[in-house]
């Protein structure tokens, strides 16, 4: 019969079945309330064990449904855990929407009116009426509330390993890395707006032209200089890339990527960028996508899926844990 050891969790071998067994259930309980500081309403500990959710998937479902222990925590419960794991990057996207406000506000200042670049794909597509570029914003919400409604579905009909708190985690930290690119690009080049409102003569024109305007000003639609590359765009490849990476059906992947492109030439279409900036957009996105999962790859704490009570050979190393 096996006992257990608090600090290794390993197996042992001992020669009283019953009272061995007994030591072994009391012994893995308190190991599970300490672990999950499920009592009285304890904060785990920062520096609880996690584990990397592609070794988890690699494991043998029998592998990972050994002797499950007797406390179980709630989608919620794990919800919250996560939360306290990750609220940085939150708070700092959150801060971040403000400093890209702020830089885009400097942009409009910076900008000039002047006529509009050569384009291919103004050459291409015909150009949308001032009333009818709203399309592409009906595309564009329409592509974040299918988004969110995804991003909120654990919450509503859990799922082994899909987590709300880790893919917003995963969208936020990309964004906040993708804007610093693009408040990069956008302030040390200023091209003219294709757009209507950013045209000479126009009487939509209105920079701003105070401090306050600059650091108080919040208008996510009608700024002009703000070009490359395109905010839109970059939201909606992260849509399209939470999708693709968490959704398990190729044919609602293939779909979303569809969308990304037709989204990208209809803003092309409503003039509100150059075909540059959707370009650019479309190859950058992806590529830091992709280095931020490598260099922060999706992360659960061990006792949500792993239990501590599994044979020595199943155990992670330190290695994988950190």
């Amino acid at each position: 019969m096996t006992t257990w050891d608090n600090d290794e969790l390993s197996w042992t071998k001992s020669g009283d079945l019953n009272k061995a067994g007994k030591r072994a259930s009391l012994k893995r309980d308190d190991v599970a309330i300490k672990e999950l500081k499920l009592d009285m309403g304890m904060p785990r500990s920062k520096s609880c064990a996690c584990v990397r959710l592609d070794i988890l998937g690699k494991m043998k479902h029998s592998e990972k449904n050994l002797q499950r222990p007797k406390i179980s925590l709630t989608q919620c419960q794990k919800e919250l855990i996560l939360l306290q794991l990750n609220y940085k990057i939150f708070i700092l996207t959150i801060l971040w929407q403000y400093v890209h406000s702020v830089a885009t506000n400097v942009a409009y200042y910076l900008h000039v009116q002047r006529p509009p670049l050569a384009d291919l794909g103004f050459e291409l597509l015909p150009a949308l009426t001032k009333r009818t570029q709203i399309i592409s914003e009906i595309m564009f919400f329409t592509c974040l509330i299918a988004t969110v409604a995804f991003l909120i579905s654990p919450c509503i009909y859990p799922r082994r390993n899909l987590y709300f708190t880790v893919m917003i985690s995963r969208f936020s930290g990309t964004l906040v890395l993708a804007q610093t690119l693009r408040i990069v690009c956008f302030l040390v080049t200023t091209l003219p707006g294709p757009n209507y409102h950013c045209r000479p003569h126009s009487p939509e024109y209105s920079p701003p032209k105070t401090l306050m305007d600059i650091f108080g000003r919040q208008d996510a639609f009608f700024g002009c200089g703000d070009l490359v590359f395109s905010s839109h765009t970059i939201f909606v490849v992260l849509f399209a890339l939470i999708w693709h990476k968490y959704c398990p059906f190729k044919w609602v992947r293939l779909i979303v990527w569809t969308l990304v492109f037709f989204f990208g030439l209809l803003v092309v279409a409503a003039r509100k960028h150059y075909s540059l900036d959707i370009i650019v957009a479309w190859y950058t996105v992806p590529l830091l996508w992709i280095a931020y999962d490598h260099y922060f790859p999706d992360k659960l704490p061990a006792d949500f899926e792993l239990l501590p009570d599994r044979p020595q050979k199943y155990r992670l190393s330190n290695k994988e844990r950190e």
